[in-house]
């Protein structure tokens, strides 16, 4: 066993001794309900409503209510065990994974919500004469909404967690502070006139893993502490420190200049000072940042957000400067920039239309000087058709790109289709594709969303030689539920050059779950690719230089999970996620995804957004799985509100306002809602 292996099985031991103690323990005390609670009421004698009517409570899916006394606690723990062979050239040598990830949560009478997660891999790299074998481990426990006298509510977390933000630094439509990712600890504290404070230290990393995310320190250190009030009415004002102290430099974001990033470490000490100003429907908030990374001198931004709303028309305005290497804590930011934007958003019963133009210069005349115009409009036409066009323009100092797209949106009698065409071009490269897609109504419980596709590219940005290739894309994906018991998923994907030279493109995926008995299922899926061909060209960014067409050599992968599954919950027929106890109940679940065409709906051939945090009305928290799924399985019916952590996210992708997403979940009912991330514009 390797040292990082005899280091981390201690820990696995420790977490599965946790969650084997969670899973046998009865409610104790502090879990049981208050006097004159439903749970301690007089015994409750069963009558027949409608008759007897009524279909079956299947809100508690595949939890399995097996003990229905106190407060709603559950734990869910799975087994997994994967293989992934690559091929190609360079390609890795064969990668095995398995692991074990563990869930619970629990309410309390008196001091919140509770949630724990655990996660411990071993695995290793296996070619003829190579081999490497690892082991790693990671732990985070939160506890939200916990009250106080005077109005206090207080939220704390160990482990592996982010970083803490004020709220007003997660406001920010233009420029972004990470959450990064660390081992360690943070509280926030919620008191009157909106008061907020918030702390955190530990020291940073990332989340690897195929199917089993565990923690991946990055050395040194990082702290944060900030607070946040309301002195009046209109008025809210914030500040916020992060330090970082010899971490190891993970990666350079898009549109920074860093001086320093060739350095294996980065050291930085960064504040922060916020004011917003809200009257009704207009707002205003100015930003300062100032900071020094490995002591290299101060740096200094600020930048200043304003929006009017008047009828259905938003106006949304700034300008900023940020100087040359700035960082937030070990989160290096998007600097040497200045310049200003303009946007104008129109919603009617008939159109939807936005404009923006960004202008954004070098502030030390070593970056490129950019100007970004971007258009979208929609208007429907009828009940069932809709048509739009979307269009970006950017030009720098010595090129130029642009790229449109044109829509029709109909609800036929199959269900919703639209026929889409994009063109793009810069001074290399025209690339121009005709799309089909079709989401099919199916019965309840099933799924069905088809595309085709033909794109026509012709480059020279390779090495000067000419491509010019015509390319069919195909893609299906669907499921459904089988049986009562039997579940099944799956994708193709699959695109050939007609014309010309591209390797071709195909993949699949299949998954299969299976509820053996209530509390225990089994999820297999089995996947298999060989990608290559081509990337087109794509004009979305002011800050993020067009992505070139390229043609790329053909590699191939396929993996083989399997993953045994028990999941119990106690208590939550009565008190559901959010609920009380005796409330009704349904399951809320979805799918975070890239909306790589921007119409809002999860299309075949559109990737998942995998290890994401999805938080539920902020109290609970569950993370997507490799194709972006997440699911509550017994929330309270009524009005809810979700929100995503964007930790994980892949640039340039971003959700608006962390994604928040309004849902109403109904008794006995199954609520799906897919939660799209944009590119960055």
């Amino acid at each position: 066993m390797t040292p990082e292996a005899r280091r981390a099985w201690p820990r696995v031991a420790w977490l599965c001794g946790l969650s084997v103690i969670a899973a046998l323990s009865a409610p104790s005390q502090a879990q049981t309900a208050p006097q004159g609670s439903p749970a301690q009421a007089s015994a409750y004698q069963d009558r027949y409503i409608a008759g007897g009517t009524l279909s079956p409570d299947i809100s508690t899916g595949d939890y399995g209510t097996s003990e229905t006394s106190g407060l709603a606690r559950s734990i869910r723990t799975d087994s997994v065990g994967s293989v992934l062979d690559q091929e190609g050239p360079h390609s890795p040598p064969r990668t095995h994974e398995n692991g074990l990830l563990a869930g619970a949560q629990w309410d309390t009478v008196s001091y919140g919500a509770w949630s724990a997660d655990a996660a411990a891999r071993t695995g290793g790299a296996r070619r003829p004469g190579v081999g490497h074998d690892y082991g790693a481990a990671s732990f985070s426990l939160h506890e939200r909404g916990m009250p106080f006298d005077e109005g206090w509510q207080a939220d704390n977390a160990l482990g592996d967690i982010n970083a803490p933000l004020i709220n007003l630094a997660r406001l920010q439509p233009r420029f972004l502070l990470a959450q990064g990712p660390m081992e360690g600890v943070e509280t926030e504290w919620r008191g009157p006139s909106t008061l907020q404070l918030v702390a955190g230290a530990g020291k940073p990393g990332i989340y690897d893993g195929i199917k089993v995310p565990t923690f991946q320190t990055l050395g040194g250190s990082t702290a944060t502490l900030g607070a946040q009030w309301a002195p009046a009415s209109p008025w809210a004002l914030g500040g916020e420190f992060a330090a970082a102290r010899d971490v190891s430099l993970y990666y350079q974001p898009l549109g920074a200049t860093f001086a320093t990033a060739a350095t294996a470490h980065i050291s930085s000490t960064t504040g922060f000072l916020t004011a917003a100003w809200r009257d009704g429907a207009s707002r205003a908030q100015i930003n300062v940042i100032d900071g020094t990374v490995d002591g290299n001198g101060n740096s200094l931004g600020v930048w200043v957000d304003a929006s009017h709303t008047q009828g259905a028309m938003t106006q949304s305005f700034g300008a900023f400067r940020i100087d040359p290497n700035l960082a937030w804590g070990n989160q290096l930011i998007s600097s040497d920039v200045q310049g200003g934007y303009y946007r104008v958003d129109y919603r009617s019963r008939r159109w939807l239309a936005d404009f923006g133009v960004d202008q954004v210069r070098s502030v030390s005349g070593n970056g490129s000087n950019t100007t970004f115009v971007n258009g979208d409009a929609r208007y429907q036409l009828s009940r069932d058709l809709g048509l739009g066009g979307v269009v970006y323009f950017r030009r720098n100092d010595s090129t130029s790109a642009w790229s449109a797209e044109a829509y029709l949106d109909n609800a036929n009698s199959s269900g919703i289709g639209r026929g889409q065409l994009d063109y793009a071009t810069d001074r290399e490269t025209r690339d121009a594709t005709f799309t089909l897609q079709q989401t099919w109504d199916m019965r309840t419980g099933t799924r069905l969303s088809t595309t085709a596709a033909v794109e026509r590219i012709r480059s020279t940005a390779i090495m000067n030689v000419e491509q010019d290739s015509t390319i069919v894309r195909l893609a299906v994906y669907g499921g459904g539920d089988l049986t009562a018991r039997l579940a099944l998923d799956g994708s193709v994907q699959w695109a050939t050059a007609v014309q010309g030279r591209a390797a071709p493109s195909r993949s699949a995926d299949v998954s299969l779950t299976w509820q053996v008995v209530r509390a225990w299922s089994v999820l297999a899926s089995y996947y298999q690719n060989r990608v290559g061909s081509w990337t087109p060209l794509v004009v979305t960014s002011p800050l993020a230089p067009p992505t070139a067409a390229a043609v790329i050599a053909a590699a191939g992968e396929r993996g083989v999970f399997l993953t045994v599954r028990y999941q119990v919950a106690h208590g939550a027929h009565f008190v559901p996620l959010g609920g009380v106890p005796g409330s009704g109940s349904g399951r809320l679940s979805g799918v975070v995804y890239l909306d790589a065409n921007e119409n809002g709906r999860y299309d075949a051939g559109e990737s998942g957004a995998a290890n994401v945090t999805v938080i539920l009305d902020g109290r609970f928290s569950v993370r997507s799985d490799p194709k972006g799924r997440f699911d509550f399985p017994a929330v309270s019916a009524g009005h809810h509100v979700l929100t995503v952590q964007t930790d994980n996210l892949p640039l340039p992708w971003t959700l608006t306002n962390s994604g928040r997403t309004e849902v109403d979940v109904a008794t006995r009912d199954r609520t799906e809602i897919n939660i799209g991330a944009l590119p960055m514009k």
